[in-house]
């Protein structure tokens, strides 16, 4: 009897030191697999983290990219100078070419293929004609190697037209005696509808004006620096009372046909 009793206490331990060993093992595979999982977590998170710093770093290098351009383009849409310039046309390079004034004050400008080139015996054309002739880039290039005398106009540092001068190519005053071609200098009143136009020689030119001559102002006879705006009659008469304006002025026959701004 004694004997199936400490048979049973035996059994019975045996039995509890099974169990204890088999709930000790799995909590350790329960701890195991959660330090498991923390682990994969935490590279996954670091991985996520360098990820995430590599989408920046590359966010930050376009970013700065993106700037750099919108700077250079910014710099590059810059405006040029604007106004009307009658003198010298020299050339510097295909497409860029300067024109300088009596006192050989320069203005650099370039040309495109919108530029208006008219020549009147020197760029090309003859110069006994009476109408300006339409010329080309290389026709102007090389007259310009030489030296051209002629009105450019000129918006955001292009070329918009450049008109040879009539009277430097052989042309000039009619056989009437009344002047044609380009005269530059300080414009003056005379009278409703006549004016003069004193160069740097101290040669006055007198001229009238018609309803078909073109006024254009860029700031003194009219409008801002800039516009190169279309003016009346009225507003030529004050600036040329006022004094102090110089203006480039093509003449047929006495008359005005343009009258533009000089600003040097």
């Amino acid at each position: 009897m004694l004997r199936n009793h400490r048979r049973k206490a035996v059994l019975t331990a045996a039995a509890l030191m099974a169990t204890t060993t088999l709930l000790t093992a799995c909590q350790g595979g329960a701890d195991e697999g959660a330090a498991s999982n923390d682990s994969a977590s935490s590279s996954t998170a670091a991985s996520d983290a360098k990820g995430t710093g590599g989408d920046a770093g590359s966010g930050a290098g376009e970013g700065s990219e993106s700037q750099a351009g919108s700077g250079s383009g910014s710099a590059s849409q810059g405006k040029g100078v604007n106004g009307t310039w009658f003198g010298n046309v020299s050339y510097l390079a295909p497409g860029k070419y300067t024109v300088s004034d009596l006192k050989d004050t320069k203005q650099a400008f370039f040309t495109s293929t919108d530029t208006d080139i008219q020549g009147a015996g020197e760029i090309c054309g003859d110069a006994e004609g009476q109408a300006a002739t339409k010329c080309t880039e290389e026709q102007l290039e090389a007259a310009s190697k030489k030296g051209v005398s002629a009105t450019v106009k000129i918006k955001n540092g292009t070329a918009v037209s450049i008109v040879e001068d009539h009277s430097s190519s052989g042309g000039g005053d009619s056989d009437t005696g009344k002047p044609s071609g380009l005269r530059s200098g300080e414009l003056g009143y005379m009278a409703p509808g006549k004016y003069s136009v004193l160069d740097s020689d101290g040669n006055t030119t007198a001229f009238y004006s018609a309803t078909a001559t073109t006024i254009n102002g860029n700031g003194w006879i009219c409008g801002e620096n800039g516009d190169n705006k279309r003016c009346t009659e009225g507003e030529l008469e004050a600036a040329a009372k006022k004094g102090g304006v110089r203006v480039v002025v093509k003449i047929e026959n006495g008359a005005a046909v343009t009258i533009d701004e000089e600003h040097n």
